[in-house]
């Protein structure tokens, strides 16, 4: 390991940006809580079904409500299908097979750790509330300075209600007064205490921390290669939490998803002190970890992933917290889980405390890595802190989009106090996560996108605003190379309805969509647009499902045109175990089942095995776990 004080920083780690003129976006916001019925709110806080996604900007990425970033693709959980780090969106290429929190911290001088990845020991509470809340800027009851309508509830207090659902100023209104931020806000609350968690994880110790999280993203074109994160932690517990760290750790997994080895060729490296300039403001140096394809998979896979720190509490002294803002402490794997290194909170914590950076490590792998910030020399029981950090993907050898997602956090400085004397041209007030320039104006819409099924449909989904009265919905699209749009509805869809399928795109084609609101008065809005393309008809074979299984699972194939086909089931040593289907097969889905057995009507034992279907010219796999 090196010494974090004397290593050298693994990028050319200065970028130094001018402040950009643009005209804002515009974009949408979804149904405020405090308008949501009771029927409306699901049964079960855990978000499982992949929804929760940044998707309007370059980064598209699963960010649920317990700690997780990612989706752990080809995993048998209901949430695994949704994008992780897939850049640019809809390329199919990801950068991310999971990620999440981890905070340890000393409980009477013994380490207690809780992780959000690999063990989901953070949860939301059991309350129906506890779900996730969009938002946008410049929605009603969001606004923030420097609107003079900030004070939204008007009680002398500025964003004080919190989006999550609750009364958390006791005056009897939910998510009045709060700070709408970006073009698409998440926020949601979890905690490490829930019984559940408890349960699931005996050796588990909670430090009664409750997070409210938020996540950012922006549409506009140049800043929106990035995820921004603060997350408040409070300790809801009895006891001080002592030397507090905060750590993320990831797995990377970068390439196609359709790729089943992209893991196994990545690097991974820490840049130090990447110096960003914030002009009249000053400058800022941020650490950055990434992971990256060593090889770049023929010019697919062309960015370097990862996480740079923004903002976190410090001291000048460095007696409660570190003097500076940044990465203590850095530490990658590979060759196994990362549980085989990092197996219980007493080695979590070692590593968080070791304040030592690894060395960057370029020689193809599958590897983990796990960053560390603090200490934080105590939280005191109903006491704070909050940290700021964004998910970047920037282009290889560059660090173009970890200096914006800097400057978006920097945001803009207001002069409140109409004295000249204070700050710098007296502007004395900082609001952070504003573009340069921004001025967000709310409109009837968040969360539109399109996205393909297969190569015959496509399927268009949006979230709306309670604030606009809708009366019904048209949906119209453009096909590549011009042309007026196309109406696709006959007839208005119903003012409640949040999805359409498109079933007459032609397989390859490239196809743009957008949505019409008529509003109950006679008044329209038009959201974003939405592109994508059809993939071309091939021979698809589906993961099988479930995924591990313990008696049978069931395999799907789709056919482009009638064709001979095999399909078989081989051992990890590459010999046939059992053939399950031979012959000609019409064009359509057609789906198989396999019960765990050989050719020879015997069980096979658990392990994992390989699927291939043979079609026409084409070859494929997908790996099966069958367990006893």
């Amino acid at each position: 390991m090196r010494n974090r004080s004397n290593h050298g920083a693994a990028l050319v780690a200065f970028a130094s940006l001018s402040i950009l003129t643009f005209t804002p976006a515009f974009v949408f916001a979804q149904t405020p809580p405090a308008k949501r019925k009771p029927a409306d709110l699901p049964q079960g806080t855990l978000i499982m079904d992949g929804s929760p996604v940044h998707n309007i900007g370059e980064l598209w990425c699963h960010v649920p409500n317990w700690g997780l970033i990612g989706s752990m693709p080809d995993f048998s959980y209901p949430f695994s299908h949704a994008p992780s780090a897939e850049w640019p969106g809809g390329s199919g290429v990801e950068y991310l097979w999971d990620a999440g929190l981890w905070v340890g911290a000393l409980r009477g001088n013994v380490p207690s750790v809780t992780t959000a990845a690999r063990a989901f020991e953070f949860l939301p509470s059991p309350d129906p509330r506890d779900i996730v809340y969009y938002s946008s800027s410049g929605v009603p009851r969001g606004n923030r300075l420097p609107s003079p309508y900030a004070d939204d509830d008007g009680d002398g207090s500025l964003d004080e209600d919190a989006l999550d659902g609750f009364d958390n100023d006791l005056d009897g209104l939910i998510d009045e007064d709060y700070a709408a931020i970006s073009d698409q806000m998440l926020s949601r609350n979890y905690r490490d205490d829930d019984e559940r968690s408890i349960r699931n994880n005996p050796s588990h110790s909670p430090q009664h921390l409750a997070v409210h999280q938020e996540t950012y993203q922006f549409e506009h074109p140049d800043f929106d290669d990035f995820i921004g994160f603060t997350l408040n932690l409070k300790n809801d517990g009895t006891d001080v939490l002592e030397d507090v760290y905060v750590s993320l750790f990831a797995e990377g997994d970068v390439g196609r998803r359709d790729n089943e080895g992209r893991g196994n060729d990545d690097a991974t490296g820490f840049a130090n002190g990447i110096r960003v300039d914030h002009h009249a403001h000053g400058s800022g140096a941020y650490d950055f970890v990434y992971w990256y394809d060593a090889d770049g998979d023929g010019g697919q896979a062309t960015g370097y992933c990862g996480f740079v720190m923004l903002d976190h509490p410090v001291d000048a002294l460095g007696e409660s917290a570190p003097r500076e803002i940044g990465f203590v402490s850095y530490e990658n794997f590979s060759g196994g889980p990362v549980d085989c290194c990092l197996t219980n909170d007493f080695e979590r914590y070692e590593f968080m405390a070791s304040q030592s950076i690894e060395e960057d490590r370029s020689t193809p792998r599958d590897y983990w890595t796990v960053v560390a910030a603090g200490p934080f020399a105590q939280i005191l029981p109903g006491e704070s802190i909050t940290l700021s950090f964004a998910l970047v993907v920037t282009p290889r050898n560059e660090v173009a989009n970890v200096a914006k997602a800097a400057i978006a956090y920097q945001g803009q400085w207001f002069d409140l106090d109409n004295d000249p004397s204070t700050g710098i041209d007296g502007k004395e007030h900082q609001e952070h996560w504003y573009l340069p320039n921004d001025n967000p104006s709310w409109t009837a819409f968040n969360n539109f996108r399109a996205r393909a099924v297969d190569p015959t449909s496509v399927i268009v989904e949006w979230q709306a605003s309670a604030e606009a009265d809708i009366l019904g919905y048209d949906v119209f699209r453009v096909t590549s190379g011009g042309g007026e749009p196309q109406r696709l509805t006959s007839a208005l869809l119903p003012g409640d309805q949040r999805r359409f399928v498109d079933a007459s795109v032609t397989p390859g084609g490239h196809y743009g969509y957008f949505l019409v609101a008529h509003g109950t008065a006679g008044e329209q809005y038009t959201s974003q647009s939405a592109g994508v393309k059809v993939p071309a008809a091939s021979v698809v074979l589906r993961q099988n499902a479930p995924n591990p299984f313990a008696a049978t699972t069931r395999i799907g194939v789709s056919l482009p045109a009638r064709s001979d086909m095999r399909l078989a089931v081989y051992d990890v040593t590459g010999r046939r175990v059992a053939s399950i289907a031979n012959g000609a097969r019409d064009a359509g889905e057609h789906e198989f089942e396999w019960n765990g057995t050989n050719d020879a009507g015997g069980r096979v034992g658990a392990g994992v095995y390989f699927c291939k279907l043979e079609a026409g010219t084409q070859t494929l796999t997908k790996k099966l776990v069958l367990m006893r």
